[in-house]
């Protein structure tokens, strides 16, 4: 098979599936060429293909595309896939949720190679943990698995990272337990803080103050939760002001360089608020962030508050 088109809104995922194909053909590093639609005519990556690789047998040719037509020149894309050289292999990736089947480029793909989704959720990370255990000779149980992977998001390159510390830490009995997970794998703030913003977004009130006594209690320092809880509702500021000025969930990750599932989920929330509202909490956290430095209000007591109540 020569030709692939592969689409989902994890890069890292999206780059696990390339490599897979690099490892399948034998494809040396040099024979491989990086392509954007954008930036590239459909001829000039057609011609590429055309030319036999210089080092080896074959060669790979990478394209990243948002999948929009009038950058894409269907009909010679066509003409090739009808007489292509063997030695080459195509790869179209799109960092998307959903293709339109309806679409040109995807009937061709379809027809003459493979179309495929990669997921970034629980289940797809829960599979990328137990191949790498096998593949590495290790074993975890299923439920330290889930584990594992409820102390640190879905990217794999952090999964990856985290398993690698595991694998060293093991490497004598190859055996990895619960135990282990809790002596090497440190929760990310930053994704507890998002946790957390999600709490206050939804008006989740007991959840919020389980996740902030959860943080209290590891000593977490009370004036970085509000900066990064101002931050987080900044971002959903950002992501409506774009979202109602009509720019889609792309546009709005490549303007404020985000990952497009981030943007996706503030989507989701943003319907709870207006404007203003957002705007106001943003207010309301500088202002307890102040007064605490000042000296004016109880740290231990003021972000509790705005928890349990923002609009006061």
């Amino acid at each position: 098979m020569n030709f692939y088109l592969i689409y989902g809104t994890d890069k890292s995922y999206i780059n696990k599936e390339i490599d897979k194909i690099i490892n399948k053909y034998k494809i040396d590093i040099n024979d491989i060429v990086r392509y954007n639609f954008n930036d590239n005519s459909t001829d000039e990556i057609l011609e590429e293909a055309s030319i036999n690789s210089m080092f080896s047998t074959n060669k790979l040719i990478i394209i990243e595309s948002n999948l929009k037509e009038e950058k894409i020149d269907t009909d010679k894309i066509e003409n090739y896939m009808n007489n292509f050289n063997k030695n080459t292999y195509i790869i179209i990736y799109s960092l998307t949720d959903k293709v339109d089947t309806r679409k040109k480029i995807f009937k061709l793909f379809s027809k003459n190679g493979k179309v495929e989704e990669v997921v970034n959720n629980k289940n797809s990370a829960y599979e990328f943990v137990k191949e790498s255990l096998k593949e590495n000779n290790y074993s975890m149980s299923s439920s330290d698995i889930n584990y594992l992977l409820s102390k640190i998001n879905n990217n794999i390159n952090n999964i990856e990272n985290e398993l690698n510390k595991l694998y060293l830490y093991k490497i004598e009995d190859k055996i990895i337990k619960r135990a282990d997970i809790d002596e090497l794998v440190v929760t990310s703030i930053d994704d507890e803080i998002f946790a957390l913003a999600n709490t206050v977004i939804n008006n989740e009130i007991d959840n919020s103050l389980k996740l902030y006594n959860e943080f209290i209690n590891r000593n977490y320092e009370i004036t970085q939760m509000i900066g990064l809880l101002a931050n987080q509702f900044r971002f959903l500021y950002q992501v409506k002001n774009l979202y109602n000025n009509s720019k889609t969930q792309e546009e709005i990750s490549k303007i404020l360089d985000v990952h497009p599932y981030r943007v996706k989920l503030a989507i989701n929330n943003i319907y709870y608020y207006t404007e203003s509202d957002l705007l106001h909490y943003i207010n309301r956290l500088a202002t307890l962030d102040r007064k605490i430095k000042l000296g004016e209000i109880n740290k231990n007591i003021a972000l509790e508050l705005f928890l349990i109540n923002k609009d006061i």
